[in-house]
């Protein structure tokens, strides 16, 4: 282990030496921020002039601001040259620089004051930069606001579900389902540091706070070097630091939930931020719906961050995060079939930085906490093959170390290394007994090193051919998993209006979680690789195209996909997890999977009327030689077809209404079609009830879909903003099913009897509410 963090130190103190002795040329570089808030502008165009300006000529260079509103113009001379800086909503800032050659470095950072204007004609022209990433979206957090949520605030998740590859086919999904890879493979990180269950129950919505929310990016396939760990999907969400301006907060009230908000500054050069949400829809159950078989269910989270401002070039933050979750069935006589909860603990250190060489360096020590259980058949006649118990624990102390250089004028180099200590403890069973929460002798504790190394170069060829190659090093657990992942991305601009676009990656994954096919509840299984469960690895190809039309109002964008899985991992058939042996590796069979599809996506984005149409073709199949008799089958990801409509009105400045309408495949599932009964040999066994299955996820339920209509007005009342809306969640009362699972019950003779249930979360629910910001 020594030798290979002296490695991955090494390279990295190499690459940056190397870096900042190039040539003797000069730079100029910055953050751009909004004057009011403090918050970084990400995406800001900055054109540079030499000598004099002239709108008649082109910008002598230019570029724009990355995820830290951050920037910087390399491989200049000496001489007196003109910045230009723009960002949508800002008034432009124009300034002169003049390069002696006294340093290497011209520090220019920039505070943009917003513009609440209809924006006229131009008058700096600038040569527009086309660079598109394959499969990646930029999702602006006002978008949010505007569209409808069960709970009346920003929502995240539901927004991200209505994009094409991002499927929606149930209420119960905690977590994000993308081209057919499970919630694990997917990688959340907020503020860099990860979050293993980032949504609450039905995605409802996320356990951050989204109007916290600073900047979202969404990498469906194929990532970039500088992501690892994961086989699927990116999720790279910045929370905001909170204004420097003055006190201000957020308070809103509502049927179903309330939430609240507060930031502003401690000081000069330090802001604050601060908010929670709970929700209460089990109470209402209680007391207006006691009779309903639809699961009583609650949450509270809390969000925080505190941001100190060094100097020009130095930056420091300290975030965290809290969220719990907890749903359960309606007790009948006193019993409940399941009890399912969770919970998140988040910290964060992160500090930015700026060397005299424009080497963006940017480092996060994290504390990670989750936190899981699931009971089902909380009260059970017997053990049978729907009784289950998981209580996993995982814990993560994680360092990380970004850098990131401009090299060149068309080049920027991003290098790092990342070094996480896991703690696992595990704990499961065929059953659930209240002994188990208590002893200390079940279970399974596992600690394992995981350690990444990598470099990417973005680079920008013609002006029209956009790439990204790199390389990413992994190492885990006592030395014997170790190799290394390239990445390659590229966009071709065959003119202004279209994109051609393709990436390619092979990626790792050490922590697996194990579902069960024949419960449908949340059976959450996480156990991480060791010398005799490998991890996975996945092969992953996408190709596209961008084009727009009418002035760039209408977009269409067309992708498809193929990623190939090696080292999945179920239950095998008549599973037996023994809390008190050591044995739940004997319980997992190695097979391999694949997932393929299509994605539509027609977006208007300019008008009073914006939305759009997405749709997805799609295919995730699995493949175990001890399972389905080694047949392929259907995994429970698998989504046929996947449409998503949306559409956002805007007919006055303070009133707005939005409308979304989605449809899905049904999920699979498998159901036995008889059972037997299993009398251990011996004396002081208990019978068995198990049941035989015929083939795996054969069974599909109905099409799921709903449609969601809000709408909210804002108003202005002794100088506060005030905001009204109302929210119509499944207007049709579809009843979508979104679980099943099987009950022992005894008959009039006797006989343990198996019983189906089927049960779905939200019905439709009409919410109203206020909130106002002060």
């Amino acid at each position: 282990m020594k030798p290979f963090l002296s490695l991955l130190l090494g390279l990295l103190l190499f690459s940056g030496s190397t870096l900042t002795a190039q040539k003797k040329d000069f730079n100029i570089n910055g953050f751009i921020k909004d004057a009011i808030t403090g918050e970084e502008l990400a995406g800001t165009n900055i054109l540079l002039y030499k000598d004099s300006l002239s709108t008649q000529n082109p910008p002598f260079t230019g570029t724009a601001s990355n995820r830290f509103g951050y920037y910087v113009i390399p491989s200049l001379s000496t001489g007196k040259y003109y910045l230009v800086i723009r960002h949508l909503g800002y008034k432009v800032f124009l300034t002169e620089v003049e390069i002696t050659g006294k340093r290497n470095s011209e520090n220019v950072s920039v505070e943009l004051q917003p513009e609440n204007i209809e924006l006229g004609e131009v008058i700096v022209k600038g040569e527009r930069k086309n660079k598109v990433n394959a499969s990646t979206i930029d999702i602006s957090p006002e978008l949010l606001t505007k569209l409808p949520s069960l709970t009346g605030e920003v929502d995240l998740f539901k927004t991200l579900e209505l994009l094409p590859g991002v499927n929606k086919s149930s209420d119960i999904s905690s977590g994000l389902y993308v081209r057919g890879g499970s919630p694990d493979q997917t990688l959340t990180l907020v503020d860099g540091v990860i979050v293993y269950n980032p949504a609450h129950l039905g995605n409802i919505a996320s356990t951050f706070n989204s109007g916290a929310i600073s900047n979202i990016k969404l990498i469906k396939g194929a990532f970039p070097a500088e992501y690892g760990g994961r086989l699927s999907s990116v999720l790279d969400i910045k929370l905001r630091s909170g204004t420097k301006e003055k006190e201000k907060g957020d308070i809103g009230l509502g049927l179903i939930n309330s939430f609240a908000a507060f930031e502003g500054p401690l000081g000069e050069k330090s802001t604050y931020m601060i908010s929670g949400r709970t929700m209460y829809y089990d109470v209402l159950q209680k007391n207006f719906d006691n009779n309903s078989s639809v699961p009583r269910y609650n949450f509270h989270d809390i969000n925080a961050k505190i941001n100190y401002v060094f100097s020009g070039r130095s930056a420091f933050s300290i975030s965290g995060m809290y969220s719990k979750d907890h749903a359960y069935s309606p007790s009948v006589s006193g019993e409940k079939d399941y009890d399912i909860e969770w919970q998140n603990i988040n910290l964060s250190l992160n500090w930015i930085q700026v060397n005299m060489k424009a080497l963006l360096l940017n480092s996060v020590l994290s504390y990670t906490n989750y936190k899981f259980s699931s009971k089902i058949g909380v009260n059970p006649y017997s053990v049978t093959s729907y009784t289950y118990y998981s209580n996993p624990n995982l814990v993560d102390l994680n360092f990380k170390q970004n850098a990131e250089v401009r090299w060149h004028q068309n080049h920027t180099l991003k290098l790092g290394f990342d070094i996480v200590l896991h703690t696992y403890n595990l704990l499961y069973s065929d059953a659930y007994s209240v002994v188990l929460e208590t002893d200390p002798f079940v279970g399974k504790d596992l600690q394992e090193i995981e350690s990444a190394l990598y470099f990417q170069n973005e680079s920008v060829f013609f002006n029209q051919l956009h790439t990204n190659a790199g390389i990413r090093f992994y190492y885990f657990g006592d030395g014997k998993l170790f190799g290394a992942e390239p990445r390659l991305s590229a966009s071709y601009n065959f003119t202004p209006n279209f994109t051609l676009k393709g990436a390619f990656a092979i990626v790792h994954q050490f922590l697996h979680l194990i579902t069960r096919n024949d419960i449908t509840l949340p059976t959450d299984f996480w156990y991480p690789s060791t010398d005799s469960i490998q991890p996975s690895r996945s092969t992953q190809y996408v190709i596209g195209f961008d084009s727009y039309w009418f002035g760039r109002s209408y977009s269409f964008t067309v992708e498809g996909f193929y990623r190939d899985m090696k080292n999945l991992y179920e239950f095998k058939n008549a599973s037996q997890l023994n809390p008190y042996s050591d044995s739940i590796e004997d319980q997992l069979i190695n097979g391999q999977g694949e997932a393929y599809g299509l994605e539509f996506f027609l977006n208007k984005q300019k008008g009073r009327l914006t939305g759009w149409i997405g749709y997805t073709i799609s295919a995730s199949v699995r493949q175990f030689d001890q399972l389905n008799n080694g047949a392929k089958f259907y995994s429970k990801y698998d989504r046929r077809h996947d449409i998503s409509f949306v559409l956002s009105y805007q007919p006055m400045k303070n009133l707005s209404i939005g409308l979304t309408w989605v449809y899905a495949s049904g999920q699979r599932y498998s159901l036995p079609p008889g059972q037997f009964i299993f009398n251990p040999i011996g004396t002081g066994g208990a019978e068995e009830i198990q049941y035989n299955y015929t083939g795996i996820n054969k069974q599909m339920f109905p099409d799921y879909h709903k449609l969601d209509v809000n709408t909210s007005y804002t108003f202005k009342w002794l100088d506060d903003e005030f905001k009204v809306y109302i929210n119509l969640y499944n207007i049709y009362n579809k009843h979508n099913v979104f679980a099943q699972y099987v009950v022992s019950k005894e008959n009039e003779n006797g006989e343990q009897i198996p019983v189906l249930k089927r049960i779905t979360l939200f019905p439709f629910i009409p919410s109203a509410g206020i909130s106002v910001r002060f």
